[in-house]
């Protein structure tokens, strides 16, 4: 019989529309029902309809969560709380052992929310000091979070993810033209450059479209760019378009299931991941899996999580980026050293790992 905790997973709403973080949620459950020796793992049934009326979403996050924990915890009896995101550290509670993820704190760096909301973040994150344990998703966030929250250095455990290397890998051209042919009949007249995420201030966009104009202008490189999460014809993005003229070079494949994702990683030349910050950056690890050479900004996480597997510019500097660009994509001894270090450093980080290392940390917590 196994000595392992029940554990009591409480997930974010979906409402909140992250993306990356229902791919993790995902993730873990699935790496730790697949491990020889498992949890018993109940997943908390959260109300999803009503966050989506009017004042649902912090009525149910703020208001009822908590009551359906302690409904839950008193029915399973003896178990760990895993609360799996930091925006939704209120969560974590004094008297029952408790772990949660610190997946970033870019709010704390680099606050893009109006005083009030940030101010009721802050409020939530600071419940995380009421867990036991709280996994930081690098071992740059662990020491931002041991700083911002002032917590002594046993309490956070840095425990990066993984990728699916069953989904991201090496695919064979045809099935990857064949679930992305429009990009596939771009990809011998172009350079083809792949970026994923959202288009937040922090994931330093401009700097990329920059780049890009560097490159179609004064390079004479037809250049596209495969934008791979929200559009970026609206607002600010939108304008710095229009005067870098670039309106035929973006190429908007919208919000992909993995198995796309994997196909843009095949069909691109290089990845730009400019971010001014990240608290671990999926798509680096995404891309190197798939035998993609990347192109990171020299920031917050991002060396730690792209090895020896990447080019790193100063984060605002277009000049350096455009230039490591043309030269992962185009320089032949560049590129087969990047993706063999790449494909190297991504074969390190998976699931199996995570589950193994957090089943302990369960076990830890719980006595």
């Amino acid at each position: 019989m196994s000595d392992l905790p029940a554990v009591l997973f409480a997930p974010v709403l979906r409402a909140e529309g992250w993306t990356s973080i229902d791919l993790q949620q995902k993730n873990i459950l699935d790496a730790l029902r697949g491990r020889d020796r498992s949890p018993r793992v109940a997943v908390l049934q959260l109300p999803e309809a009503v966050a989506y009326f009017p004042f649902g979403k912090p009525a149910v996050r703020d208001l009822l969560y908590p009551r359906l924990i302690r409904r839950a915890a008193a029915a399973i009896g003896p178990c760990v709380l895993h609360v799996t995101d930091h925006s939704y550290g209120h969560l974590c509670t004094a008297h029952q052992p408790g772990v949660v993820n610190c997946n970033d704190l870019h709010h704390y760096v680099e606050p893009d929310l109006d005083p009030g909301y940030l101010r009721r973040w802050k409020q939530r994150v600071d419940g995380m000091r009421r867990a036991d344990k709280i996994l930081a998703i690098s071992a740059h966030l662990a020491s931002e979070v041991r700083d911002h929250l002032g917590l002594a250095a046993d309490r956070v455990a840095a425990l990066p993810g993984g990728v699916d290397h069953g989904e991201f890998r090496p695919l064979p051209l045809e099935e990857a033209s064949a679930r992305l042919p429009r990009v596939a009949a771009l990809r011998a007249d172009h350079l083809l450059i792949l970026n994923i995420g959202s288009n937040l201030r922090r994931k330093n966009l401009p700097t990329l479209l920059r780049a890009i104009a560097v490159l179609a202008q004064n390079g004479g490189v037809p250049v596209k760019l495969l934008k791979v999460g929200p559009t970026l014809r609206h607002g600010e993005h939108e304008s710095l378009i229009q005067e870098l003229h670039l309106a035929d070079a973006i190429v908007d494949l919208g919000h992909c299931p993995p198995p796309q994702v994997a196909a843009a990683c095949r069909l691109a030349h290089v990845l730009s991941f400019p971010s001014l910050y990240e608290g671990f950056g999926r798509p680096t690890l995404e891309a190197q899996a798939c035998a993609l050479p990347c192109v990171l900004a020299d920031s917050s996480c991002m060396r730690e999580i792209g090895g020896t597997g990447a080019l790193y510019h100063m984060p605002t500097d277009h000049e350096q980026l455009a230039g490591h660009l043309l030269t992962a994509a185009q320089d032949a001894t560049t590129r087969t050293r990047l993706i063999a270090a790449g494909t190297a450093n991504a074969a390190a980080f998976t699931w199996s790992r995570y589950a193994d290392q957090l089943a302990s940390i369960y076990r830890d917590v719980a006595r």
